[in-house]
C-alpha cells in the first residue's frame, strides 16, 4: 500500500465507487453517450470526464441546461437506458489497484462502506464481480439521501451507518464533487487521482 494512501487517526474508511475503487469511467461514458446517441446529442468524452462527482440524472440536467437542449424523453427515462446500457459491461468493470490493496489492507482492522453517487442497483451488480465484493459493512448512494455530492449526505449518512463520528472517517475520492462533499461533511480526504489516473 502507498504511504499516501495510508488512513491515519480514523474510526472508518468511506470510499467512492466511480473512479475511486472501480476503474469504470469508459464504461460509464459509453453508457452515458449511447443514451444520449438517441436524443440526437453527441457527448465529448472530456465534457463527460470533467464531471464524473455527478449522478447520472444530475450530468444530464447540467448538460441540457448548458446547451439549451430540449430532449424527447425525460431525464429518469435517458437514465434507466444508460443504466441497462452500462449493466450489459458491469462484468468488465475492473478495480483500481493501489486502492484495493488499501481494501484488502483495511479489511476487518477498521469498519469500511461505499459511499457512492452512484445508483444501488448498478453498484450491487458491478460489486458482486470484484475481488473485494464481501469487504464492506455498508453502502450508501445517491438512492439513499436526499442529496447527492457536492453535498455531504453520503457521507454523513454513511458514518452515521457505521457508528462514527464523522470527524474519524477517512474518505477516499477521486472528483472535485466527491473531494468537496467530504470536505463539507467534516471528513479527512484522500484524494486517489495521482495513483488511479496512470493506471486509468
Amino acid at each position: 500500500m502507498h504511504p499516501e494512501l495510508v488512513p491515519h487517526n480514523a474510526d472508518c474508511l468511506l470510499f467512492d465507487w466511480d473512479g475511486t475503487l472501480v476503474d469504470s469511467q469508459y464504461t460509464n461514458y459509453r453508457a452515458m453517450s449511447g443514451a444520449l446517441a438517441t436524443e440526437g446529442v453527441v457527448l465529448e468524452q472530456e465534457w463527460f470526464d470533467a464531471r464524473t462527482g455527478l449522478s447520472s440524472a444530475e450530468m444530464i440536467r447540467t448538460l441540457v441546461e448548458e446547451r439549451g437542449l430540449r430532449l424527447s424523453r425525460s431525464v429518469e427515462q435517458i437514465v434507466s437506458e444508460r443504466d441497462e446500457l452500462f449493466l450489459k459491461e458491469a462484468h468488465n468493470v475492473r478495480p483500481h489497484a493501489e486502492v484495493l490493496k488499501v481494501v484488502d489492507a483495511m479489511h476487518r482492522r477498521l469498519p469500511m462502506a461505499v459511499a457512492s453517487g452512484g445508483a444501488r442497483h448498478i453498484i450491487e451488480e458491478t460489486l458482486r464481480h470484484q475481488p473485494f465484493h464481501d469487504h464492506f459493512d455498508t453502502l450508501v448512494t445517491r438512492d439513499d439521501v436526499q442529496r447527492g455530492k457536492p453535498a455531504p449526505d453520503i457521507f454523513l449518512r454513511a458514518a452515521q451507518d457505521l457508528g462514527a463520528a464523522p470527524s474519524r472517517c477517512t474518505v477516499y475520492e477521486d472528483s472535485d464533487e466527491g473531494i468537496a462533499a467530504a470536505h463539507a461533511a467534516g471528513m479527512a480526504v484522500i484524494d486517489v487521482r495521482p495513483f488511479t489516473e496512470a493506471r486509468a
